[in-house]
């Protein structure tokens, strides 16, 4: 009778256990896929906000700074050429110099318009994937149809999810690396943001040699923060062109497989791109020695 009751209660816990994970994981997967499109595949509307605190006129935002900093520019450029008949230290002509600032002053106020070029391009090139996958394989291509494929539909409402067999298992941890993704995306998303808002500055650092590093910096890290996308679209292709005819542990494998490349997506573009500094994770060491100083290869 002990034994009886005892089987009865573990049944109870585990169904109640596999009913409350089904409940969550429905939850994510109805959650995340109407957003996961937004967040990966970037277009020109993330800076449609940042106008204003860009600054609408030489007069406001953060132009009113740089503009001033090429006073500062000027005067540094003006000591240093005084000191240079001094000490016979060479400096840069100065007819070389003004170009140079003339041309920055101009590039500083349409740095929001140079941004918006490289995430246009950057868009164009990951929605041109997505579009050759589309007529190749007569399938629309998205996180959308990726979930979808992945989990029938009504499979976590059905009773079929059971988080102690392999199939479950897979359906958690891909679950796990869907809200990775997730939280990975809107970083990346903010973090698009903050290089928009500081590409004046990158900008007014090709004035002077000695702080052109920082430019460098800051393009690479961009653009490795907008290719990411690219990679995302080939992978996605890259799912819809296998084709999954059965439940297979084989099948289940690589569809897991194809989830945690996109997770790890991020550390294999910086590979891929030498050395790039945005990791997937972001933590503070890594923001800190994106920016910092040294020789730039």
């Amino acid at each position: 009778m002990i034994n009886i009751n005892s089987a009865t209660v573990t049944a109870q816990l585990i169904s109640s256990l596999n009913h409350l994970l089904s409940n969550f994981l429905s939850s994510v997967y109805a959650t995340i896929s109407s957003i996961l499109d937004d967040l990966a595949f970037i277009d020109q509307s993330i800076t449609s906000d940042l106008s204003p605190i860009v600054g609408d006129n030489l007069g406001s935002g953060i132009l009113l700074i740089c503009n001033s900093l090429i006073y500062g520019f000027l005067i540094y450029y003006a000591i240093s050429y005084l000191f240079s008949h001094l000490t016979f230290t060479q400096v840069e002509h100065p007819a070389q110099f003004i170009f140079k600032l003339l041309l920055c002053s101009l590039a500083i106020n349409g740095s929001l318009i140079f941004c918006s070029f490289l995430i246009h391009i950057i868009s164009l090139i990951s929605n041109s994937v997505l579009m050759l996958g589309e007529s190749l394989f007569h399938t629309k291509i998205s996180f959308i149809c990726l979930i979808d494929a992945l989990n029938p539909q009504n499979y976590f409402l059905e009773g079929l999810f059971n988080i102690f067999s392999f199939d479950g298992l897979l359906k958690s941890l891909i679950s796990i690396s869907f809200i990775t993704l997730t939280i990975s995306y809107s970083i990346r998303y903010v973090i698009i943001k903050v290089f928009i808002l500081i590409s004046p500055f990158a900008i007014i650092s090709l004035i002077n040699a000695k702080s052109s590093w920082f430019f460098k910096s800051w393009l690479k890290n961009f653009l490795s923060m907008l290719f990411l996308q690219v990679l995302i679209s080939l992978i996605l292709v890259v799912y819809f062109a296998i084709t999954f005819n059965d439940n297979t542990i084989i099948n289940q494998l690589i569809q897991f497989g194809i989830i945690f490349t996109l997770v790890k997506a991020n550390s294999f573009l910086k590979e891929f791109m030498g050395g790039l500094s945005a990791e997937i994770n972001f933590s503070s060491v890594s923001m800190f020695n994106m920016f910092k100083g040294g020789n730039i290869k």
